[in-house]
C-alpha cells in the first residue's frame, strides 16, 4: 500500500481510479465502501483528512476520533491501493462553494456552513485525486445528494455512487460517533433504527407525519434529544408532492450530546 502527504503527487499515474474519502477513525462500514470500489476499479484510493471546515462547533472538531496508525493498518489489510493524507497544506487557495438551498435542510439547518465546507474539500480531493468513481455512503444522504450534484455540474466524467449503509447486528448505523458511546447506549442508540423501521412498516399515504410525530415522542422519552425527523423526496429532497415517487425518512438525534444520524427509504427508486 502507498501512502502518499504530498498534495503534488501525481495521481495520473495511476488509471481508472476508485476513490473514497474519509476523516479517519475508520470502521467496518469505511471497509464496506472499499470492497464496493474495488469492484469498480483495480486502484482504490482513500483519503483521511478531517475537515475543519465542515465543523461549525469547535468541540466536535477538537472531540472527533483520531486513530490514524489504526486506520493505516486496517486499510493495508483491505484492498487499498492508496491512501492520501495530506495536511492542512490542501487548504491554501482553496476554491469554495456555496451549497445550494438543499443544503439548508436537515443537517444543515442546524450545522451552518457545514455542507460548504463539505463541497469545498470535496471538490479540492476530486481535483488532486483524478478518480473515475467516487463512492459516498448512504448514511449521509443529504451529504451524497449534495457531493452528486456538484459533480455533476464540475465533473461530468466522474460517477458518484452510493453505498448501502452498514449496521451492527441490533440495527445501528455504524459511525466513528458510535466510539463515544458506552455499551449501554449503543444499545440505546439502536432505538434509532427501530423507530424508522416501524415507519416504513405502517407507512400509508395518510398516516406518515402521524408516524413521525410518535416515533418523536418514543424517542424523547428513551432520552434522545431530536434535531430532526422529517421526510423528504429521496430524488431531489423537496418537500413531498404528488410526483413524489420514493420517500426519505431521515433523522438526527442526541444521544448524551453524541450527535447520531439515519435514514430510511420508503420506496426505494
Amino acid at each position: 500500500m502507498i501512502i502518499v502527504k504530498s498534495t503534488d503527487y501525481n495521481f495520473q499515474k495511476h488509471s481508472d481510479i476508485a476513490f473514497v474519502a474519509t476523516m479517519g477513525n475508520l470502521h467496518q462500514g469505511h471497509l464496506h465502501l472499499i470492497k464496493a470500489a474495488k469492484l469498480q476499479s483495480s486502484f482504490v484510493v482513500v483519503s483521511i483528512f478531517i475537515n475543519p471546515l465542515q465543523f461549525n462547533d469547535p468541540n466536535d472538531l477538537n472531540n472527533y476520533p483520531k486513530s490514524i496508525e489504526a486506520d493505516l493498518s486496517l486499510l493495508d489489510l483491505s484492498g487499498c491501493d492508496l491512501v492520501f493524507i495530506p495536511d492542512d497544506s490542501i487548504l491554501t487557495d482553496i476554491e469554495t462553494f456555496q451549497a445550494p438551498d438543499t443544503s439548508n435542510i436537515l443537517c444543515g439547518k442546524s450545522r451552518p456552513g457545514h455542507f460548504d465546507g463539505v463541497l469545498t474539500i470535496v471538490n479540492r480531493l476530486f481535483e488532486i485525486v483524478k478518480p473515475s468513481i467516487a463512492l459516498f455512503g448512504l448514511k449521509d444522504f443529504q451529504q451524497f445528494i449534495l457531493i452528486k450534484n456538484h459533480a455533476a455540474l464540475n465533473f461530468p466524467n466522474l460517477c458518484i455512487k452510493g453505498v448501502e449503509t452498514v449496521r451492527d447486528n441490533k440495527g445501528l448505523a455504524l459511525s466513528s460517533r458510535n466510539n463515544l458511546l458506552n455499551q449501554d447506549e449503543l444499545k440505546l442508540a439502536s432505538n434509532i433504527f427501530n423507530e424508522l423501521s416501524l415507519i416504513k412498516k405502517n407507512y400509508s399515504s395518510n398516516n406518515l407525519y402521524l408516524l413521525i410525530d410518535e416515533a418523536k415522542n418514543n424517542l424523547i422519552k428513551l432520552g434522545f434529544k431530536v434535531d430532526y425527523l422529517d421526510s423528504l423526496d429521496a430524488l431531489s429532497l423537496n418537500k413531498i408532492d404528488s410526483s413524489t415517487s420514493s420517500i426519505i425518512i431521515a433523522i438526527a438525534v442526541y444521544l448524551c450530546e453524541i450527535r447520531l444520524i439515519d435514514n430510511i427509504i420508503i420506496n426505494e427508486p
